[in-house]
């Protein structure tokens, strides 16, 4: 793709749509917390999708994505929040006036809301909603206590995906991607970083279900093919008569292949080069693109045309290009429903992030170090970050169910979304500060959304007298004073809930994820 029409992609946040103007029926009432009946009211089928069901086999495909909540995402500040008049020493403890703590009646799930003049010595003032995200997918949500096995960045966030090798060092990812990635182009894509994005190293693992790493979802799609997008370049006809001299004559009585034709790596490499002619057959590179044919990204004068929903996938998603977490989860649900991925993971990186669209009311939409500038300001770190989290899953949920699997069902029925921290935060606070800093902490719970779980439930309980979570019965799920559960158990159960086939793997048996 021509490098000047590359350059403009980030210059500028796309416009603002109002969804009631939009075309998929039903889609403008799912972000105003619409029913799941209006959600499969309103399913959009997609043209020339090719992961309706699995090859060869009678059962649905399954599909997750990783959140990687960088930086260590508190339970405390969020779904486990505790108000002050339910502690014995609320000025001790990291505890919210009862006001700003929300519940949904049946359940032990809680939201926070709350507003912030500003984030430590940071000037930008925060108003963080948790509660509307409850109140919706509540049914959906899971939180499950968790005690890790460190407090380091890196080590934390791989043990989060792979349940501190639970299964030889393999990845919820990788294992997803195997199970049911053989046909896809691409099964395991991650946009993540540091842990998060780091590979399994269970040599058994089929190669087609390894991790292909996405550093900028907003130019990935223009590298998906050869020759569109380039001004000038010759023919298709030209091209494909170029690469078949390559490989028929060219290279074959190249020195260089008659030295290492038989060598491993370079047999790898000429089995990913195969694959050039299935994805550009895709139109990969007008499918996964939503942005804008405009004066300042002139598609049109490349012979590009953007995907033809552009437009109502930007309504839900208005900022991509300019908010790199909206063009994360915005490729994330194209990879899915292209019939790409099966697994895919994204989330919040190291990088100070900006709202400037409105110039006098800046918004700080991701703080540096993300969750860890805890340690500067906890308590509007923790509120701005979990907004941000509710706000872009909402939006990716949304989309995930208006658009039709196959028979009626939607891609959210299939779905599992899995908020993975490396840990939490310390519980404690000096005097009744409304502003503090924290430290890391081992005793968490992380929060699981999908249809496909034991939704309404939390598998643990808050400690009053100290905050900590309680472990759990993995049959019943029952709170279980001294039970220390791990990432093995959350991997574990994670893997079930999508049917993956773990015989072998020697992991704990957690019936209590199962929805009935």
């Amino acid at each position: 793709m021509d490098p000047k029409l590359l350059a403009s992609l980030l210059r500028q946040p796309i416009a603002r749509r109002k969804l009631l103007q939009m075309g998929i029926p039903g889609l403008s009432t799912l972000l105003l917390q619409g029913s799941p009946l209006a959600a499969l009211m309103g399913c959009s089928p997609q043209k020339n999708r090719n992961s309706s069901k699995l090859s060869g086999a009678d059962g649905d495909r399954k599909f997750l994505f990783v959140f990687g909540a960088m930086g260590g995402a508190s339970i405390n500040d969020s779904f486990l929040a505790v108000r002050e008049s339910e502690v014995s020493d609320p000025n001790r403890l990291n505890v919210f006036p009862d006001l700003l703590v929300k519940g949904v009646e049946g359940t032990d799930l809680r939201a926070v809301d709350i507003a912030i003049d500003a984030i430590g010595p940071l000037p930008f003032k925060v108003k963080a909603i948790q509660s509307r995200f409850l109140n919706k997918y509540w049914r959906d949500m899971m939180v499950v206590a968790v005690n890790g096995t460190t407090v380091s960045h890196p080590e934390g966030q791989y043990r989060s995906i792979t349940g501190n090798g639970a299964w030889n060092q393999r990845t919820l990812q990788e294992a997803v991607a195997a199970a049911y990635g053989k046909d896809l182009l691409l099964p395991n894509a991650n946009m993540c970083t540091v842990g998060f994005a780091e590979p399994g190293k269970d040599v058994h693992l089929p190669a087609y279900a390894r991790t292909e790493a996405i550093p900028d979802p907003a130019f990935f799609p223009f590298g998906l093919h050869g020759y569109k997008g380039i001004q000038g370049a010759p023919k298709g006809s030209l091209i494909e008569l170029a690469r078949r001299t390559r490989d028929t004559r060219l290279e074959p009585e190249s020195a260089f292949m008659q030295s290492y034709a038989n060598n491993p790596a370079v047999q790898e490499w000429l089995q990913i080069r195969k694959k050039q002619g299935s994805v550009e057959a895709l139109d990969l590179i007008n499918q996964l693109n939503a942005f804008k044919d405009s004066k300042d990204l002139p598609f049109k004068n490349y012979g590009l045309v953007p995907n033809a929903e552009a437009e109502v996938l930007r309504s839900v998603f208005p900022d991509i290009g300019a908010d790199p977490l909206q063009t994360q989860a915005l490729l994330a649900y194209l990879l899915v429903t292209q019939g790409l991925s099966c697994s895919v993971s994204f989330g919040l990186g190291m990088n100070l992030s900006i709202d400037g669209s409105d110039k006098d009311n800046l918004q700080m939409t991701n703080t540096p170090t993300a969750f860890d500038y805890s340690h500067n300001a906890h308590r509007a770190t923790q509120a701005v970050l979990w907004h941000r989290i509710c706000d872009t899953l909402d939006r990716l949920i949304t989309l995930l169910k208006a658009t039709e699997y196959r028979n009626g069902q939607s891609y959210w029925d299939h779905s599992l979304i899995y908020i993975a921290s490396e840990f939490g935060r310390d519980k404690t606070r000096v005097d009744g500060a409304k502003e503090f800093s924290s430290g890391h902490n081992v005793n968490n719970a992380v929060t699981i959304l999908s249809p496909l779980i034991n939704g309404g439930k939390v598998l643990g309980k808050v400690d009053l007298a100290n905050l900590n979570i309680h472990g759990y019965d993995p049959f019943t799920g029952n709170p279980q004073a001294g039970a220390v559960m791990g990432e093995k158990h959350v991997y574990s159960g994670i893997l079930k809930a999508l049917g993956v086939e773990t015989k072998g793997a020697d992991l704990p048996s957690v019936p209590a994820f199962l929805r009935s």
